[in-house]
């Protein structure tokens, strides 16, 4: 890639550098526009425009519901039916309460009208509902009255119950309860009254709220359970998972971004009092995001094009940057093609391309002086080079008569080191011979040292064979006597292994008794029965062991019988050597003597051929300086033939290399 790069020219690389740094801006700006933008969006929808729009929601279902409370509380509190209630609920007066429910509910417009009457010893519940009244007695027992019996245990003054009984039908309605201030004799509420709510108008309102395109609203109970759900709504209960769970708990707005069943959500709660609900508006995160994708969209079409158009001045403008260089770089090559050192370089520049046309005519100069100045100093080299040749008798190079003269000296030096080579082959030789004489002369003295040194080693050996002798004589007697005290003991040490297998035999039996015992003694004598077998198995390892070391001391004993054998005749094969020893001892001491004069004899011609070997020897080295002196001088006259003949060969070479340059002073000349 590098070299790549290097091959372009000087005005792509910079149209292509400020191309890259265009679009590494414009990325650049770009993703900063669209992080703080979305930072920016995201704030203000989790801090403004949700918790704004679900207080405005929260508001419009507390003010729907306003007026039903509002019925509910006076019914509860109404003075007729708190004393129909305190007088036992006469049935005669039913058509009072009656009418009573029907102005309520014609007042309200309210599907359902309930009261819950009790007066200490008996509850009565009474539904009106489409002119109708309905009554009949409540129990604790009964599962359909077990909403009145749970809103006594809170003690709360009111609470809406999303039911159903078996008057108002299957379709659930939000039931108002409210109960009365006056108390029974059981101190409970005398009377819990209030209206059924139709839900669907309820649910219709939330429904319908939309935030965006699909913004949706939810009402959930107290425990996080969703009661209301338009159609697209993705939560159905706010305890499914620990950021939803979050939410629940506080009595103020709350909105977090989260992500659920695989989508990105923005979810918002509230608490309504009045309901006894939380509002809950959810709204996917791709609403917000598309219009910011989209304008991203747009900025990166738009930054485009401004590169585009940005590269198009840019070209041109790399065009005439780069113009100077390129006359620049033809008037170097034209100055290189040429070799012509006269020519300078012109530049209208006066910037740092000035600068550095005014070093490169500094450096043309200064290098056409050099050129002339090698030019002269090689016709120098030359003259040198043809007087060193003809000092050293280079042939091609010289006259006839310093042609035989060179040669003359050339052939002396190397007959002379001819002749000395030769004399010195020959005093080699000879010092050669001297050296083997000494050489064989010592070696006789050797062998006669060494052999008188053999003989008296061989007598004192001899001497110590003898005492040596005596003493395994000796020691061969003492041996065979502890051999048979040891074929004694062990025979002992075989009693004692009889012994000792008794003993094993024995502690089997034991083992084996004491195992019947802790058989006998069930659960208890388990563990007494595992030492028993332990006990008998090691038994068998010492029996093991004796027999084996029987076997072992019998071959021991069968050993002893043998060396008791082989040391008698040991005995007598030592009396005969003791007996040859002597005839030998006598046989080299006369040996000793004979070679004690031998070598006397030996060391005197030893003397004589060394002195001999010293003499010829100097000569020899003498002679070998004298002939690397010539040889020496011999192959000095060489070299500096072949030195003259290259010198010669690179002077020429090297005029003809300056004479390709053309200077001033050299068209001058």
């Amino acid at each position: 890639m590098r070299n790549l790069w290097n091959k372009l020219s000087l005005r792509l690389r910079l149209f292509v550098s400020f191309g890259i740094l265009l679009a590494v801006m414009m990325a650049f700006s770009l993703s900063l526009q669209s992080h703080f933008y979305t930072q920016s969006r995201v704030e203000n929808l989790l801090q403004h425009e949700l918790p704004t729009q679900l207080n405005h929601l929260a508001a419009q279902v507390a003010l729907s519901l306003a007026p039903s409370l509002q019925v509910s509380r006076s019914l509860a509190a109404n003075t007729f039916l708190e004393s129909w209630i305190r007088k036992g609920m006469p049935e005669s007066d039913l058509p009072q309460v009656q009418a009573e429910m029907a102005q309520v509910h014609n007042q309200l417009d309210a599907g359902v009208v309930f009261i819950a009457a009790n007066d200490g010893e008996r509850i009565f519940y009474h539904h009106y509902q489409s002119g109708q009244l309905n009554r009949r007695q409540m129990f604790r027992s009964s599962a359909d009255d077990a909403w009145y019996f749970r809103y006594l245990g809170t003690d709360a003054p009111y609470e809406l119950n999303l039911d159903s009984n078996e008057f108002s039908g299957e379709a659930l309605q939000m039931f108002v309860n409210y109960s009365s201030q006056q108390r029974n004799a059981k101190g409970e509420p005398i009377s819990v009254a209030g209206v059924g709510l139709d839900m669907l108008h309820l649910a219709e309102m939330i429904s319908a709220y939309r935030l965006g395109q699909n913004g949706r609203a939810s009402l959930a109970n107290r425990d996080g359970r969703v009661e209301v759900r338009p159609d697209g709504a993705v939560i159905s209960d706010l305890s499914t998972t620990p950021e939803l769970r979050s939410l629940l708990g506080s009595r103020e707005v709350t909105v977090n971004q989260m992500q659920y069943e695989g989508q990105d959500l923005f979810v918002g709660v509230i608490w309504i009092a009045d309901l006894q609900r939380y509002l809950v508006v959810e709204v996917p995160s791709a609403e917000f995001m598309a219009p910011i994708e989209q304008q991203l969209y747009q900025s990166l079409i738009i930054g485009l094009v401004l590169i585009g158009l940005s590269l198009l001045v840019l070209y041109p403008l790399a065009a005439s940057l780069s113009r100077p260089l390129v006359a620049f770089q033809q008037q170097l090559k034209n100055i290189t093609r040429t070799l012509d050192l006269s020519q300078r370089l012109q530049t209208d520049d006066k910037s740092e391309l000035g600068d550095l046309a005014d070093q490169t005519n500094s450096l043309l100069e200064r290098l056409s002086l050099a050129i002339s100045e090698v030019f002269r100093s090689s016709t120098r080299l030359t003259d040198s080079a043809g007087r060193l040749a003809q000092t050293a008798g280079l042939v091609s190079r010289n006259s006839n008569l310093q042609q035989e003269v060179s040669q003359s000296m050339a052939a002396a030096v190397e007959e002379m080191s001819s002749s000395v080579a030769e004399i010195t082959s020959t005093m080699e030789e000879l010092s050669a011979s001297s050296t083997q004489i000494a050489d064989h002369s010592q070696s006789v003295v050797d062998v006669a040292n060494l052999t008188l040194d053999s003989s008296k080693k061989g007598a004192s050996a001899m001497q110590q064979l003898q005492l040596r002798m005596s003493e395994i004589h000796r020691d061969n007697e003492q041996s065979l006597h502890e051999i048979m005290e040891l074929g004694a003991k062990s025979k002992q040490i075989s009693k004692v292994m009889d012994l000792i297998n008794t003993l094993a035999d024995q502690t089997k039996l034991i083992a084996f008794n004491a195992a019947l015992e802790a058989s006998s003694a069930g659960e208890s004598g388990k563990r007494f029965s595992v030492v028993a077998g332990e006990i008998r198995r090691l038994a068998d390892s010492v029996t093991d062991s004796t027999r084996e070391i029987e076997d072992r001391i019998q071959e021991i004993q069968d050993s002893i019988s043998r060396l008791v054998i082989t040391s008698e005749k040991g005995s007598s094969s030592i009396q005969a050597g003791m007996e040859v020893s002597s005839v030998t001892a006598e046989d080299l001491n006369a040996l000793v003597r004979a070679a004690s004069q031998t070598s006397s004899a030996a060391q005197q011609i030893s003397m004589s051929t060394k002195q001999q070997k010293t003499a010829s020897s100097q000569v020899v080295i003498a002679l070998r300086d004298i002939a690397n002196a010539s040889t020496h001088n011999a192959q000095s006259v060489r070299n500096i033939t072949d030195i003259s003949e290259e010198m010669l060969c690179m002077s020429e070479d090297l005029s003809r290399l300056v004479q390709e340059f053309k200077m001033v002073g050299k068209q001058e000349g």
